[in-house]
């Protein structure tokens, strides 16, 4: 998933997200201050639920299991400690859907007042499984020690007294996971996108994905596009159209249904996906825009049917620098998609930047025939402000069936 500007601070390998107005002035969570022990009373608390779920393709993962320690958001300008459920509890994040979030704590009192970060930390003991493998198979995963995320929330949210607050937090689940290099054939955790929201203040669209139907002869019915990948994308960067950035991703279910949820209002989102389901492809198709408002219910139905495209090609390209210390880079694959007559370039895709005999490289192995553009978001360290995104668009380049496409940065 393309991710947004990025700020990394190497003062406990601390990770800081911004959406909008949101900077990336994030402080170290070593150096945080301890909240005050003035009591809590009815007139100056409300109450804090927070629940988790992934975000993200989850490609050939099927069990992540992380140990969760401390939680922690910064309200009134200071950081307080959040009172787990289960202190140290290991989560399998594949299992952590909308439908069944996992909680990590409930209606825990708060103070009233704007929360505006929230960090936690990942301990020892996480493993790892995939489809790919023997079911019973399972690998160590590695935590860099400390690390922690350390996130700004898509618009600060206020607890106010004798009401309920509901923090969701999501974690992406996609191209986080890397061989640690060994011999024992473990993998170790990247810190990807992990973002907070008030529940209350986002909307949902939810709808389907199908396969186009065929008149024929031969007549061919539609059918349910099941476990493909589908992403909600700003419609708008910078208020020009031409643009859009992936922020959250999910997986329809067997039937092809999805909900997309968790989405801010104040912005206009439209649906994207390119299903590549086993052996087939298909060319991605977008929604028109929906722009989430104030209602307090709002909700968005739309519905997605899509074209095989019998012989894909490959895409597969070089970087000349090596990913940043502690995170790796990721080339969003772009294309051009018109949305009511006016083309807006969505990311179809995302490949990480892998290190190979040869230098480091990326690759997208089944991709529609067709004109594309591609971007590599680049961390580097950068004095001050620790790891940050640095993208690098290429200029349009052509896709052709059965063909190997190749790009350099």
């Amino acid at each position: 998933m393309m991710r947004t500007p990025t700020c990394v601070g190497m003062g406990g390998l601390t990770l800081a997200l911004a959406l909008g107005g949101l900077g990336c002035g994030g402080s170290n969570p070593s150096g945080s201050q301890a909240q005050g022990s003035a009591p809590l009373t009815p007139a100056n608390s409300g109450t804090l639920t927070v629940k988790l779920v992934q975000d993200g393709n989850p490609g050939t993962l099927s069990h992540l299991n992380l140990v969760l320690g401390d939680l922690q958001v910064r309200v009134g300008g200071v950081w307080r400690p959040v009172p787990l459920t289960v202190p140290g509890q290991t989560i399998d994040l594949m299992a952590a859907t909308s439908q069944s979030p996992v909680v990590l704590a409930a209606q825990v009192p708060w103070p009233v007042g704007s929360n505006d970060a929230l960090q936690f930390s990942v301990g020892a003991g996480g493993t790892v499984q995939f489809s790919t493998d023997d079911p019973d198979t399972t690998h160590n995963l590695a935590a860099p020690q400390g690390l922690s995320g350390l996130m700004g929330l898509p618009g600060s949210f206020t607890v106010t007294a004798q009401t309920g607050t509901e923090l969701w937090i999501t974690f992406d689940v996609e191209n986080v996971v890397l061989p640690d290099g060994t011999e024992n054939g473990g993998y170790v955790l990247l810190p990807g996108p992990i973002r907070g929201y008030d529940k209350g203040a986002t909307g949902q669209i939810t709808g389907t994905l199908t396969t186009q139907a065929v008149a024929g002869p031969p007549a061919v019915a539609a059918a349910p596009l099941g476990a493909a990948a589908v992403t909600a994308q700003l419609q708008f960067q910078d208020g020009q159209p031409g643009a859009a950035i992936a922020f959250r991703s999910v997986q329809a279910d067997a039937s092809g249904a999805f909900t997309l949820d968790l989405l801010p209002k104040g912005y206009t989102w439209c649906v994207v996906s390119q299903p590549v389901i086993g052996t087939a492809v298909y060319y991605p198709q977008a929604s028109p825009g929906f722009a989430l408002g104030d209602a307090p219910t709002d909700t968005y139905a739309t519905s997605l049917a899509f074209l095989t495209a019998p012989v894909p090609g490959i895409l597969a390209g070089t970087v000349g620098a090596s990913p940043g210390v502690g995170q790796e880079d990721v080339v969003d694959l772009i294309q051009e998609i018109p949305i009511g007559g006016v083309p807006y370039r969505f990311v179809i895709g995302s490949a990480a930047v892998v290190t190979a005999k040869d230098g480091f490289s990326f690759s997208f192995p089944a991709v529609p025939p067709g004109t594309y553009s591609a971007v590599l978001n680049d961390y580097t360290q950068v004095s001050g402000q620790g790891l940050v995104d640095q993208p690098e668009a290429s200029g349009g380049f052509v896709v052709s069936a059965g063909a190997k496409t190749n790009l350099s940065f």
